[in-house]
C-alpha cells in the first residue's frame, strides 16, 4: 500500500469515528431516565409525565394581590426537552405544557419536588417564612401530583 492510500484508510475511519460522537437519538423515549444527580451523589430516575404546571405571579399591594407581567419562570425538568422558560402575560399568569404529543410535560422523580427559578427585575422572592430570596435569580420548589397550580410571591425591592 502507498503511503497515500494508507493516509486516505486512515482518514476515512477517522471520520466515521467522529460522525458518531455527540450524536442524539432523534426521538427520545418518555422512559425513566437519568436525570441530575441528587444531592448525596446517587441518580435519580425521572419520568416524563402529562402533567401541566401553572400559576400566576403576583405581588401584595394595598388593594390586594396584583399581577406581574413580564417575570421569567423557568423549569428546568419541564417541556421534553427541558430547560424551558415562560413568561407571565398581562395576568400574571404562566404555564408549562403537559402535552407529551406537543414536547411538553414535566419530568418528575418520586419524593423529589420541581425546582422553578423566578426573577424580574425590580422584585424579589418571598419565601414561606417571611424573608426575600438572593436576587437576581431565586428558586422555588414545588410538588407535583397531578396538573398543578403554583401561585408565587413577589416583593418590590
Amino acid at each position: 500500500m502507498t503511503g497515500r492510500t494508507l493516509t486516505g484508510i486512515v482518514l476515512l475511519v477517522l471520520a466515521q469515528g467522529v460522525a458518531g460522537c455527540g450524536g442524539s437519538d432523534p426521538s427520545p423515549s418518555p422512559s425513566p431516565s437519568p436525570s441530575p444527580q441528587s444531592s448525596l451523589g446517587a441518580p435519580r430516575l425521572s419520568t416524563l409525565t402529562g402533567v401541566t404546571l401553572y400559576g400566576v405571579v403576583f405581588e401584595v399591594t394595598p388593594t390586594g394581590n396584583t399581577p406581574i407581567e413580564g417575570v421569567a419562570v423557568y423549569c428546568e425538568p419541564c417541556g421534553e426537552a427541558t430547560h424551558t422558560f415562560a413568561y407571565t402575560d398581562a395576568n400574571g399568569y404562566y404555564s408549562f405544557s403537559g402535552d407529551l404529543s406537543s414536547g411538553g410535560g414535566v419530568w418528575l422523580s418520586a419524593g423529589h419536588p420541581t425546582r422553578l427559578n423566578v426573577t424580574k427585575t425590580g422584585y424579589e422572592l418571598m419565601d414561606p417564612d417571611g424573608t426575600t430570596g438572593n436576587p437576581p435569580w431565586t428558586w422555588k420548589n414545588v410538588t407535583i401530583n397531578g396538573d398543578t397550580r403554583f401561585d408565587i410571591e413577589l416583593v418590590r425591592r
